[in-house]
Parts: structure tokens; C-alpha cells; sequence
């Protein structure tokens, strides 16, 4: 059996969310290590093995499949948990690279009457005026302010708790948003 290595890019970002659901089978993998069962037949055995690794596959799979590059925004359909609604003119993107948790916050205005065709969108990214735009939810928005932040994660054996963490970190960032929007 050949030893097979997967690695992330140094430069490639990792959504949070691809990320969330890679460690979920990662934790589900590492917890039947621990609880491993009385191996009394081979097909035991060969049950907890192959349950085992299916989890680490689903892992490696979710991880090599590329990180998504285009902006998640919180009012997609996955987002649904956050209530009230945040605001339309906000997006969050979250990315795992190199070592460290990114959070981008896009503050947008939309341009009234003007649609998403690729021509429009190619004149207004050529109008240095207009500043960096973006189609979101079909429409088109300018980007008036960009937040980043960015936290570098511990080491691998803290990497799954900080993970779990940085989630917790982004729901309570949700909040204070909301908070501010309504002041």
C-alpha cells in the first residue's frame, strides 16, 4: 500500500465553511481511535478499520476538492441561523491561509438600475471612480469599505479546538455587527 500525503497550498485560502466540515470528520476519525472496540473477528476488525478511514477520506476529499473563491455571503441559504437578518449591504467571507483565520467584511452599495451582464460589470471595474465592485445576490454593489482581520492559528494539536473557536469568534462578530447596524 502506497503512503498518499495531502497538503494544502500555502497561498490557497480555505473557507471556514469547507474547513468546519473537514474537521468534522477529522474529530469523527480521531474519536474511533479512541474508542476502538473489542476485536474479537476479523470482520470486526475490518468493519472499524473501514469505518475508520472513510472518515479520513471524506476529509481528504472535502480539503483537495480547492477552496471556493468567490464571496459566501450570510444571507445564502446555509446561513439561515442568524437572526434578525444581517443587513443586505454586508457580506463576511472567512478563509483558512497560511496558518491563520481571514475575515474579510464588505460594507456595499448597490447601483440602482444597473444589471449584473458581463458588460456593465467590465465598464465599472475599469472606472477607477467607482471603486472595487461586485456582483452580489445578482446585483451589482461597489464595495464602499473593507474590513480585514486576520488571527494566525496555534499549532496542529490546537488547530481543531481553534477551529471550533474562530467559529464561536465569527457568530459573536455577527452580533456586535448587529448591534452597531441598529445604533
Amino acid at each position: 500500500m502506497r503512503r498518499t500525503t495531502t497538503r494544502l497550498k500555502m497561498d490557497e485560502a480555505l473557507p471556514l465553511r469547507q474547513a468546519q466540515e473537514a474537521l468534522s470528520f477529522i474529530k469523527s476519525a480521531t474519536k474511533k481511535t479512541r474508542l476502538m472496540p473489542r476485536l474479537d473477528s476479523s470482520e470486526t476488525a475490518l468493519n472499524y478499520v473501514e469505518n475508520m478511514l472513510s472518515d479520513v477520506k471524506r476529509a481528504r476529499q472535502i480539503l483537495t476538492v480547492g477552496s471556493q473563491l468567490e464571496l459566501m455571503p450570510l444571507q445564502s441559504d446555509s446561513t439561515e441561523k442568524f437572526a434578525p437578518a444581517l443587513p443586505e449591504n454586508l457580506v463576511i467571507e472567512c478563509k483558512f491561509k497560511e496558518g491563520s483565520i481571514v475575515v474579510h467584511l464588505y460594507f456595499l452599495k448597490f447601483r440602482r438600475g444597473v444589471k449584473s451582464s458581463g458588460g456593465i460589470l467590465d465598464a465599472f471595474k475599469k472606472d477607477t471612480a467607482a471603486g472595487h465592485m461586485l456582483v452580489h445576490n445578482g446585483r451589482l454593489a461597489e464595495v464602499k469599505q473593507e474590513l480585514v482581520f486576520q488571527a494566525p492559528l496555534g499549532s496542529m494539536a490546537s488547530d481543531l479546538d481553534s477551529l471550533d473557536q474562530a467559529a464561536s469568534l465569527l457568530i459573536d462578530v455577527v452580533g456586535q455587527l448587529h448591534a452597531f447596524d441598529s445604533m
